[in-house]
């Protein structure tokens, strides 16, 4: 994990409203990890249905589920994301096991 910086980018915000709207003005997607009834599985296919679904364009086609400019959070171990994140998420994702 030494080099692990030559692949990410990791810039530090005061607030969770800073970031999201950083994110958002850099063009990303924002999906947080949950474990309600609401969340996706991680998997192509559930994916690509969601993305489907969240389509404006009936029928659209989705050839990649996964978008170009993604940012993914992660909350703790013991509460998950915050509501705040949640909220403003334009997807939700569990892991697959």
């Amino acid at each position: 994990a030494r080099k692990a910086t030559e692949w990410l980018d990791v810039r530090e915000f005061d607030t969770t409203t800073e970031c999201l709207s950083s994110l958002r003005e850099d063009g990303y997607e924002i999906w947080a990890t949950d474990l309600s009834q609401e969340a996706v599985c991680l998997a192509e296919s559930d994916l690509r249905m969601a993305r489907q679904n969240a389509s404006s364009a009936q029928n659209a086609v989705i050839p990649n589920p996964i978008p170009d400019r993604l940012a993914i959070a992660f909350g703790t171990e013991a509460v998950g994301c915050t509501a705040e994140l949640l909220n403003e998420a334009d997807l939700r994702v569990y892991l697959p096991l």
